[in-house]
């Protein structure tokens, strides 16, 4: 036996995911599913409207580009996209997942025209908790487990980023390499642990110093790193004298009177003679080494090619 339309709306209603049927200039002709409150906002009232009308332009436009995609491939389409009910006239106020959702759109041609035009089927998939996951698993991949700062794998992406666009487009980095003093002794007369939690608040503080896109990095043991974009070593070695400073008081402040907490810094940039990343990390090495040979707790610029 067959199932009847009757029974075949039941079918489609009772789907988890929202089915959309739209045509080819945009109206939401059907929907069908959604079943789960928890993860989709109820959508019927899209129904007649236009995909323009509801959605924002730079929305809209990509919805009805993936649409025209999948109808000239006359095959399967399938785009991620994040959307809120914020974004969608009509759903501001109904229930659902609040925030910015993250969908699969499984797209492909509709057999037949409806209403005279050409048309396809919409499948949204709810996917944001595991691009929640992955933002997780990347964001693991470039951290620090102690510091919460960014790892050498995410610094060296990152120098590699802005070395080729100086070469290109003579865009200025400048790099700051800090390594705290005397941290062995500090270990053996406080132990690991406070070690630990001094190299959490060493890079609690520095943070305090930085501009949202300047990158902090541990490249080491108790060596650090500092990607300062669009500056130069004039510049670097005043935000290094900030941090210098701060640390220096800082750190006892925060975790004990007794710890007497101080850096040695080296500062550098990029420079047009520069063929590789390893020259400029060598110049803010070399100038660490020279901090300390003067007696530490200082900032010293090493701005030769």
């Amino acid at each position: 036996m067959y199932l009847d339309r009757d029974q075949m709306l039941v079918v489609l209603n009772a789907l988890p995911d929202p089915v959309f049927v739209l045509t080819e200039t945009g109206l939401y002709a059907g929907l069908y599913g959604h079943a789960d409150p928890k993860y989709y906002h109820d959508a019927k009232d899209l129904l007649g409207a236009s995909v323009r009308d509801v959605m924002p332009a730079e929305v809209a436009e990509s919805i009805m580009e993936q649409i025209q995609e999948a109808l000239h491939r006359n095959g399967l389409l399938k785009v991620e996209y994040p959307l809120s009910s914020q974004q969608v006239k009509g759903l501001e106020n109904s229930a659902g997942p609040g925030g910015t959702l993250w969908f699969e759109g499984h797209v492909q041609p509709f057999p037949g025209l409806v209403d005279g035009e050409r048309a396809v089927i919409w499948v949204a998939r709810n996917i944001t908790r595991r691009k929640q996951l992955e933002d997780e698993l990347l964001e693991a991949s470039q951290t620090d487990p102690l510091t919460h700062v960014a790892n050498r794998r995410r610094l060296m992406d990152v120098l590699e980023f802005h070395f080729g666009a100086y070469r290109r487009y003579r865009h200025p980095m400048a790099l700051i390499m800090f390594d705290l003093d005397h941290f062995k002794q500090l270990n053996d007369r406080f132990g690991h642990l406070t070690g630990d939690r001094v190299l959490r608040c060493l890079c609690d503080l520095c943070r305090q110093d930085l501009r949202e896109n300047d990158l902090l990095a541990r490249f080491g043991g108790e060596e650090f790193m500092i990607v300062l974009p669009s500056t130069t070593a004039e510049r670097a070695a005043q935000t290094a004298e900030r941090i210098r400073t701060h640390i220096s008081t800082g750190v006892a402040a925060e975790l004990d009177q007794a710890l007497n907490v101080t850096i040695s810094l080296g500062v550098s940039e990029l420079l047009e003679t520069d063929t590789s990343l390893e020259q400029v990390i060598q110049r803010v090495d070399d100038a660490v080494y020279q901090a300390k040979d003067e007696g530490r707790d200082r900032v010293v610029v090493n701005a030769a090619g």
